[in-house]
């Protein structure tokens, strides 16, 4: 008994694992615009200034601290969300690499 699939044109692609893609005549265009929102909002920094720059030149982190710890599964998840920004934001991998260092016990400062 054969089984034929019948395919259908679903249109140009617009929203794609969280990353929204717009074709025109000049090229294609991902964004990710939506979900840096959701995870801002998520992260409780939505009304939060912005930055030219994502992480203070020179930081210096230590694994050891005075400051009290957070909840590591909160943090592992925004570390986890933000990586997956690095899409189509590669200049924050570097400073998402850095934080993501401090997974085991994250500090507060």
């Amino acid at each position: 008994m054969a089984v034929a699939f019948k395919m259908s044109d679903l249109g140009l692609l617009h929203y794609y694992l969280g990353i929204e893609v717009r074709q025109g005549a000049g090229g294609i265009s991902l964004s990710q615009g939506a979900y840096a929102v959701k995870l801002l909002e998520k992260s409780g920094m939505a009304g939060c200034n912005p930055s030219q720059v994502p992480m203070e030149a020179r930081l210096k982190l230590s694994k050891e601290s005075t400051a009290s710890l957070v909840d590591a599964t909160v943090y592992r998840c925004i570390i986890g969300s933000l990586r997956y920004l690095v899409n189509t934001r590669p200049e924050l991998a570097f400073a998402i690499g850095y934080v993501n260092r401090f997974l085991e016990e994250p500090w507060e400062v």
